[in-house]
């Protein structure tokens, strides 16, 4: 899993055109209008899941604090991260990789370098390991049109953890049922049942690969 560089966040936009990007960076005069995002209807039946838009305005008094709500984030970062590792093995280096990017990834990592031509044979088979990865992940709930942008939101709002975690001083960070609760204690219910999806589909993927839930 990679780490160090490979952990800032890839950039998205500029401070007023991203709707994702932390308030505290806008001044005053930027919050007269709310900013909006946009992914599915939480509380409904996943047959029944449409995409809403939320003002970040409703989500703005946190009441937890700052480190376990970087642990939320970190939920999200290591899903994309997992789903990245997997979808293109052997890249060490995933800074400009988002879930969201991951077909024109695809593209560009299937030129040769010699004469600029497309490798078939490698895009079919990255394309292969993203739809297949995909699949097993929608049989959780994930939609690929919803929650690679969900989770750059919460990675966003929450921030990543700073420092490795020690697992053995706060085995939490290894428990699915404290992470479960601790995401539970943090989110606004409006996003919980998006964010607990997230922490499924993490859990589902270390169980495959015998990797802790927060592999650094």
């Amino acid at each position: 899993m990679p780490h160090s560089a490979d952990r800032k966040l890839s950039p998205l936009l500029n401070p007023l055109q991203d709707p994702l990007v932390d308030k505290t960076l806008l001044e005053p005069r930027e919050m007269i209008r709310p900013k909006k995002v946009c992914f599915s209807e939480s509380s409904l039946p996943s047959g029944d899941r449409t995409r809403r838009s939320y003002y970040l305005t409703e989500i703005q008094s946190f009441t937890s604090t700052e480190k376990d709500g970087r642990i939320v984030g970190e939920i999200a970062f290591q899903l994309d991260r997992r789903i990245l590792a997997y979808v293109f093995p052997g890249v060490t280096r995933l800074y400009g990789f988002t879930v969201s990017n991951i077909p024109e990834k695809i593209k560009q990592t299937s030129i040769k370098s010699l004469d600029g031509s497309v490798d078939e044979k490698k895009l079919r088979e990255l394309t292969h390991r993203y739809l297949a990865l995909m699949a097993r992940l929608e049989k959780l709930g994930y939609n690929r049109d919803v929650h690679p942008v969900f989770s750059e939101f919460l990675i966003n709002t929450y921030g990543i953890l700073k420092q490795r975690p020690d697992l053995r001083a706060n085995p939490l960070h290894s428990s699915p049922a404290a992470l479960r609760k601790l995401v539970i204690d943090i989110v606004p219910p409006k996003f919980l049942g998006d964010s607990l999806l997230l922490l499924n589909c993490l859990c589902e993927l270390s169980k495959e690969d015998s990797k802790p839930l927060f592999a650094w």
